[in-house]
């Protein structure tokens, strides 16, 4: 008994783990898209994180996102000080 006890523990853990870096590795790569879209700027760049946020709220499908994201930096306008 102790045996499947320990594999259900082990199993779960295993199960636990690989979401979580799924979920890891796909903020990396919205993290990567969003630098390389700002190009340098730190105001696009922020822009673009908030609009990654509003996306995600808005329950955009993740297939959709990263072109939704390319498009909001085209039309991305910086602000006069």
């Amino acid at each position: 008994m102790l045996d499947v006890f320990i594999i259900a523990i082990a199993t779960i853990t295993a199960i636990a783990f690989k979401v979580f870096l799924y979920k890891r590795i796909q903020k990396w790569m919205d993290q990567d898209l969003i630098k390389g879209l700002a190009e340098g700027n730190s105001s696009k760049h922020a822009y673009l994180n908030h609009e990654l946020q509003r996306l995600t709220l808005e329950k955009i499908p993740r297939r959709t996102l990263h072109d939704a994201l390319t498009e909001s930096a085209k039309h991305y306008t910086p602000e006069k000080e």
